[in-house]
């Protein structure tokens, strides 16, 4: 019983996505998506089309033994952190 509360953090830290803004030199904005290793890219995918709503570009994608990570950028988008 003592192993439940573990395995449910575990479940929920594999579901997280984070989103990390990334301003470029030239005014441009890319966000890295990272979401769990045990989540789908759907996932990702889902952020991404949240961020960028009339599409992306993507930059990169890898995925490794603690996440996947998604790096894209929005068409046209240099307004975001201005």
């Amino acid at each position: 019983m003592k192993a439940l509360p573990l395995l449910l953090a575990l479940v929920v830290l594999a579901g997280c996505t984070t989103v990390q803004q990334i301003k470029r030199p030239d005014g441009s904005v890319e966000y890295l998506v990272a979401c769990g290793a045990g989540t789908g890219w759907n996932v990702c995918y889902k952020e991404a089309n949240e961020l960028c709503p009339s599409g992306y570009n993507t930059l990169s994608k890898d995925a490794g033994l603690n996440r996947k990570e998604l790096r894209i950028s929005c068409p046209g988008d240099k307004k975001n952190g201005s």
